[in-house]
């Protein structure tokens, strides 16, 4: 009985199989990818000729498949991304069949009947994820599974905190403020981006509980961030614009104090100098210090100082210890100052609304286009762009984390009176310090 069913099912492959190839249907992704390229339009047309997308090699690795295409002329990389979702969709249509080299897999035993079922429902349902990358030739890599859409949190070394799971076997991988100062985070709510903050200021006061130095800016009126406002690394806190200047301010007289210090010491960095604390300025909706979205002329100059600072504490602030994290949920070309943006090589990116939307974080395409799953994302610096799960941080874990930090302090009182008190004398006598 067994035998009967198996060699049926060999004999059927078979004969299905002769018969695809004699109506020229594609049935492996290579010759998927290849007709779905000509389908959508990217081969071009000169003359009577047809110029295509030509497969150079192709080889398989662990867990995905490499295609490697020189594009003909005329077309370019973007072309080819703008068309993405296409060449995805079309690799994981329904029609999945199952193959010889399946059944080669199969255990002949009294279960061969439940394994074929497992079999057909798996090739039915089996998502194959899809990247593409330009280096002279055009790379599409096709993974033989998805990434997981869940990654718990795990607590970095150091400086570093955790970003998330790479593709390239599972690897997690890590961001060092040490060697990356500032950062620029981008995405649409509900996408993970309040969530990574959370997990990276988790893992800096799990591994630097008395050298890290807080300044928070939550202008989410405080919902993601205000549980670190009693902790003892937390020097500011602040949930709206006029709140954040005072924030601001304070960090950027920190930063001068520091400066000073270093000048005394005559040392160019807080590494050589030996200064082990390090000051993060973390602002959540960056967006709402925008000055073009400002009603009044008074709300326009607050957040104008607003930018003017940030500005600083991006250009002067890395080889003084301070590291500054903005983040933003519209991302246009006004949300965050041009220092900001030049000063900040490390990029994170979940998914956007627009091509737009992913320069002005990026400064490529492509967030656009990443699936719509919680937490996926991609995280660029100078020389690497890689696509990540970023980690699930829960609230009881970031509870067990900041408790035994948490301690009573008069932070709207400090506030208030700084409010009064605060002088700009920014701009003069600046010294400009270069990391060697």
């Amino acid at each position: 009985m067994i035998f009967e069913i198996v060699t049926t099912s060999i004999m059927g492959g078979i004969a299905l199989k002769a018969y695809i190839k004699k109506q020229g249907l594609a049935t492996n992704d290579s010759g998927k990818i290849q007709r779905i390229i000509s389908l959508s339009g990217l081969n071009v047309k000169d003359g009577k000729d047809t110029l295509t997308t030509q497969l150079i090699r192709k080889k398989k690795h662990d867990g995905y498949w490499e295609y490697k295409y020189r594009i003909p002329l005329g077309r370019s990389f973007e072309d080819y991304r703008n068309k993405q979702s296409i060449l995805e969709d079309g690799l994981n249509n329904r029609r999945q069949r199952i193959s010889i080299a399946d059944l080669k897999d199969l255990q002949l035993d009294p279960n061969i009947i439940d394994n074929l079922k497992t079999l057909w429902t798996n090739k039915l349902t089996e998502k194959k994820e899809l990247e593409l990358s330009f280096d002279g030739l055009l790379t599409l890599r096709v993974y033989d599974e998805p990434m997981p859409t869940q990654v718990p949190f795990q607590v970095g070394d150091g400086w570093s905190v955790p970003v998330g799971v790479a593709r390239e076997k599972n690897t997690f991988k890590f961001h060092d403020f040490e060697k990356i100062p500032h950062m620029v985070l981008g995405g649409a709510t509900r996408y993970g981006k309040s969530n990574f903050i959370n997990s990276m200021i988790s893992s800096l006061i799990q591994s630097k509980p008395e050298h890290v130095k807080l300044f928070l800016i939550d202008l989410k009126g405080g919902v993601e961030l205000c549980d670190y406002e009693n902790i003892k690394q937390t020097v500011s806190i602040a949930y709206e614009p006029e709140d954040a200047l005072v924030t601001l301010q304070l960090a950027y007289d920190k930063m001068r104090e520091v400066q000073t210090k270093m000048r005394f010491l005559g040392k160019k960095n807080v590494q050589e100098a030996g200064i082990k604390e390090r000051y993060f300025v973390i602002i959540d909706e960056v967006g709402e210090l925008n000055p073009a979205e400002a009603v009044t002329r008074e709300e326009k100059k607050l957040k104008q100082e607003c930018q003017t600072l940030m500005s600083q504490i991006a250009r002067l602030g890395a080889g003084l210890g301070f590291r500054q994290v903005l983040a933003t949920q519209y991302p246009t070309g006004d949300v965050i100052p041009r220092q900001c943006k030049q000063n900040s090589d490390a990029k994170l990116s979940f998914r956007v609304q627009s091509a737009t939307a992913s320069r002005v974080v990026l400064d490529e395409t492509g967030a656009e286009l990443l699936p719509q799953i919680k937490g996926r994302a991609i995280y660029q610096t100078a020389d690497k762009r890689e696509i990540l799960q970023t980690p699930l941080i829960t609230s009881d874990t970031i509870h067990n984390i900041i408790t035994p930090y948490i301690e009573e302090k008069e932070i709207k009182e400090v506030s208030r009176f700084e409010k009064e008190t605060v002088k700009l004398p920014r701009g003069t006598n600046t010294v400009t310090f270069e990391e060697v």
